[in-house]
């Protein structure tokens, strides 16, 4: 909605989410058809709850220049959610990225909004910057891990 996106057009945090499992699902599939020792059920599962906590702070956008505050708004938010202690885990392991499945799931959620932010292009909506920049960041996420052919697999898929 920053980019004038109306809010009758505009993401929810349930659709991000539902497109951030269906991407990491995908990938996680993918990468371990190539040989990596990766769970997709639990990459899917975080994917499906690493937003969780806006659905209680909203969706802050990183442009508001708050990040540190908008992080720790959203721990805490998660923390106090009436979810299972396993669920919790989860989160903590997207924050901080401890697994190569919390990877994929990074890799998932950037390539969502990615995604998101092509259709919004595709509509008139002023949004390259976003999707240059997911993109950018997921592309850098598979490059440490060594999944840059698993992500531009998926991408050339994505033109087709």
């Amino acid at each position: 909605m920053l980019r004038g996106v109306p809010s009758a057009t505009a993401e929810s945090v349930a659709e991000h989410l539902f497109a951030s499992t269906l991407i990491a699902y995908e990938l996680s599939v993918e990468a371990r058809r190539s040989g990596f020792n990766v769970d997709p059920e639990r990459v899917a599962v975080i994917a499906l709850s690493h937003d969780l906590a806006e659905a209680v702070v909203g969706d802050i956008s990183r442009r508001a220049g708050i990040v540190e505050a908008k992080e720790v708004a959203e721990a805490r938010a998660f923390e106090d959610l009436e979810v299972s202690e396993d669920l919790k885990e989860l989160y903590r392991e997207y924050r901080d990225g401890s697994t190569l499945e919390a990877i994929v799931a990074r890799i998932s959620d950037n390539l969502a909004t990615y995604v998101k932010a092509r259709f919004y292009a595709r509509l008139g909506f002023k949004v390259e910057g976003i999707a240059e920049d997911s993109l950018g960041k997921a592309l850098a996420l598979a490059s440490l891990k060594g999944l840059d052919g698993v992500v531009k697999s998926f991408l050339e898929r994505l033109e087709h």
